[in-house]
């Protein structure tokens, strides 16, 4: 394998001339070029960690968060990564699948790693966890979707209650009035911003909330499924439901589908973020749908401002859902 004494060698140049293009640094327009021709010659791989040791700059951003597979996170992440590397960062990834021990344990891998910077969506860490995990390495650091109480830091989150809100409201415009909302489990973040949403759209509009119509458990297609079942064998059934997931509808979906009931004639049903499942249905649903594209850009931009010198006060965007009714 080629060293950076290789390419000084075949260029021509001091190592001092080699390390300062490869990091980064102006030389010589002659000397860059032949500094690029040797590289290429000898394919040459700049090792990251040994960078990191002397510039301490890895140029890697580390992404935590629970599960790339699920659609949203996979479009925030998409979003996320592109930007970072038009500002020439690598992306680090790495998920902990809802998991309270795995969720530390990546986290302090990721620290170690000796990245610039972290993305986190945070599910079941405190502060006093987080901060005793980075103790003082100052990674800056931008919390997405999700927040920790009590922790400092940039956050970039979509407007959660306000499009429950809009949704539910929609549905009670129609004329139901038994509106029922299958949810994530109540101690995640969103989850818990899309129940508020949803109660004070009931008590604007005079409706009491029944126990019996919210359900709350996993953000996975059983949840959905398993939901609509047990609201459907209610003695009194709702006429229409929220869901507050792209899984949970599809469960839902599916479950009132078997059951021969027809969307939306004989049960209203109020979608989220499965937006390309929700508009080619017939008629199409209505659905909330989140910005994940605008959601990754930001975040990159709030974290790549921060590695650039931005010592500002701590800054929480919250960006506007698109609530599709018709």
């Amino acid at each position: 394998m080629a060293t950076i004494k290789d390419v000084a060698r075949v260029a021509g140049v001091s190592l001092a001339t080699v390390s300062k293009y490869i990091n980064g640094g102006s030389v010589r327009e002659e000397n860059a070029r032949a500094i690029q021709d040797a590289i290429q010659e000898l394919d040459y791989r700049v090792n990251p960690f040994a960078r990191s040791l002397k510039t301490h700059h890895s140029k890697s951003i580390g992404i935590l968060l629970p599960d790339i597979s699920a659609p949203f996170f996979g479009a925030v992440v998409t979003a996320l990564d592109r930007s970072l590397r038009e500002q020439g960062y690598h992306s680090l990834i790495s998920c902990y699948n809802a998991n309270h021990a795995m969720e530390r344990d990546n986290l302090r891998f990721l620290i170690s790693a000796g990245i610039d910077g972290l993305v986190y969506v945070p599910e079941d860490l405190s502060a006093e966890e987080y901060n005793e995990l980075v103790a003082n390495l100052n990674v800056p650091l931008v919390q997405v979707d999700r927040m920790i109480q009590g922790l400092d830091s940039d956050a970039v989150l979509a407007d959660n209650a306000d499009a429950v809100y809009t949704a539910t409201t929609a549905l009670i415009e129609k004329g139901h009035r038994r509106i029922a909302m299958i949810s994530g489990p109540k101690y995640v973040f969103t989850a818990k911003e899309r129940q508020v949403g949803y109660l004070r759209a009931l008590s604007d509009h005079g409706i009491l909330f029944e126990d019996a119509l919210f359900i709350s458990d996993e953000n996975a297609f059983a949840t959905g499924y398993s939901g609509c079942q047990t609201l459907l064998d209610l003695e009194h059934p709702p006429t229409a439901v929220i869901a507050t997931n792209h899984d949970i509808t599809i469960g839902l979906f599916t479950a009132a589908r078997e059951r021969g009931l027809r969307i939306p004639d004989d049960i209203d049903v109020f979608g989220f973020d499965c937006v390309d499942v929700c508009t080619m249905m017939k008629p199409p649903l209505p659905v909330v749908h989140q910005p994940e594209q605008l959601i990754g850009r930001t975040a990159a931009k709030y974290l790549v401002q921060r590695l650039e010198g931005y010592t500002g006060e701590s800054r929480l965007t919250r960006l506007k859902c698109r609530v599709i009714t018709d």
